[in-house]
């Protein structure tokens, strides 16, 4: 996304001299409504009189550029505001980002950095729909730390937390640009790999459960993973995962901190 096309998402409102709102773009009238006349600092900020009486910068007294941030009754606003070449014209662009953080949490997952689970639930089932009616081939990781608990008792939770921390940059580091890393639960990742069979995924599974042997860390570290590539037999993304755990799980019992690759016919192959 460009400037442009970021400034169409922005509140815009242009006030003159006394404080009067005189015009605004199409995403303020969105947000908030006919406000034409009526003052700035009213409507932005729910105030009774110009923000300056409350030792708050305002474009018409300072008369400058500026970016800023602002907390007014446990609201965070970040701003943005100045003065046009027109005479006694002026612009400010205010969004509440009180919330933001909660926004980011839902998206990300706050220990890793990688997707949170309940942001990539609509973009595997995406993925599967692309696969029900154009054939568009995917796989998928599903990968497990090897004792964490060990690792949690032995050395306390904080050394688990950098563990999982840890392990989630192999994710970052050796998956290709189209491939999403999720932290699934505790101790579970997920990747997704769209457009790559069973062969190439494997592939990047050896890079990244390399990566996490390779670690350094005040303990050996290891993951297990299983592999598995849609087939016609899924009858949803939650069929298929259920395949990888199913895999995931051969692995640990056979041979934990392996590959466990589902041959789509029931039977596994291990990889070490």
């Amino acid at each position: 996304m460009g400037v442009k096309d970021l400034e169409k998402f922005l509140p815009v409102v242009l006030i003159n001299k006394n404080y009067v709102i005189t015009s605004v773009n199409d995403t303020a009238k969105t947000m908030l409504g006919d406000v034409v006349g009526k003052k700035c600092y009213q409507v932005l900020y729910n105030l009774s009189k110009p923000c300056s009486e409350f030792n708050i910068k305002c474009p018409i007294i300072a008369e400058e550029e500026e970016v800023d941030t602002i907390t007014l009754d446990f609201e965070v606003y970040l701003r943005a505001y100045g003065k046009l070449p027109l005479g006694g014209m002026y612009w400010e662009s205010v969004i509440n980002i009180t919330n933001l953080s909660v926004i980011r949490s839902g998206v990300f997952d706050p220990l890793t950095g990688l997707y949170s689970r309940g942001f990539v639930t609509g973009i595997m089932e995406k993925l599967f729909y692309m696969w029900k009616r154009y054939g568009e081939i995917f796989s998928i990781l599903f990968m497990d730390i090897d004792n964490l608990k060990q690792i949690n008792d032995e050395y306390g939770h904080l050394t688990g937390d950098e563990a999982i921390k840890k392990i989630g940059q192999c994710t970052k580091l050796y998956l290709r640009k189209a491939d999403v890393a999720i932290r699934y639960g505790g101790d579970e990742f997920l990747i997704i790999l769209p457009k790559t069979r069973r062969s190439e995924a494997l592939i990047v599974a050896k890079r990244v459960h390399r990566c996490v042997k390779e670690l350094p860390f005040v303990t050996k570290l290891s993951a297990t993973i299983g592999l598995v590539e849609v087939s016609e037999n899924d009858k949803d993304i939650d069929s298929l995962i259920e395949r990888a755990d199913k895999a995931l799980y051969f692995a640990k019992k056979e041979s934990k901190g392996s590959i466990a690759v589902d041959k789509n016919n029931g039977e596994f192959e291990i990889v070490k």
